[in-house]
């Protein structure tokens, strides 16, 4: 039951951390020293837009009890690569989710590049219902939400 909030963010101010074969646009989240521009959000999310070059690897633990998944757009790659070597390999256009306490791992052929939104953040560990722009936790208070905007009182400092 938080006050809406809205934060805006422009291309221009979405930092880009690039190592050797990995480019990656952090929105929300921190990669190697570079901080999304997207803050204080309760779910500590990470939302980073990955690039992985030919014969690449990326390497990012999720922190403990978070969810995670990727959103994988172009190219192709090893998922889920165990201490072994093994994973999944994907192609685009797909998603995949991680287990609690996994390391996103990723490597890539020598003829092949993969591009992914990676995503993450806290549970609620609460009840969700959407409608619209609200998110609550019952449709009660969804109803309610709606008859404080029409009667002018939903927001108010």
């Amino acid at each position: 039951m938080s006050p809406p909030r809205y934060q805006e963010v422009n291309a221009a101010d979405i930092p880009t951390a690039e190592e050797k074969g990995i480019k990656v646009r952090v929105v929300a989240g921190e990669y190697a020293g570079s901080k999304g521009p997207v803050t204080e959000i309760a779910a500590q999310p990470l939302y980073m837009d990955v690039t992985v070059d030919p014969d690449s690897e990326f390497c990012l633990p999720i922190p403990e009890g978070h969810f995670a998944l990727a959103y994988v757009f172009e190219g192709e790659g090893l998922f889920g690569v165990d201490d072994g070597g093994q994973g999944e390999y994907v192609q685009a256009v797909r998603m995949l989710v991680f287990e609690d306490g996994d390391h996103v791992r990723v490597l890539t052929g020598a003829a092949s590049q993969t591009r992914f939104m990676l995503m993450a953040g806290a549970p609620f560990k609460e009840p969700i219902f959407p409608y619209g722009p609200f998110v609550m936790n019952t449709q009660e208070e969804i109803q309610q939400a709606l008859a404080d905007l029409r009667n002018g009182t939903f927001v108010q400092n």
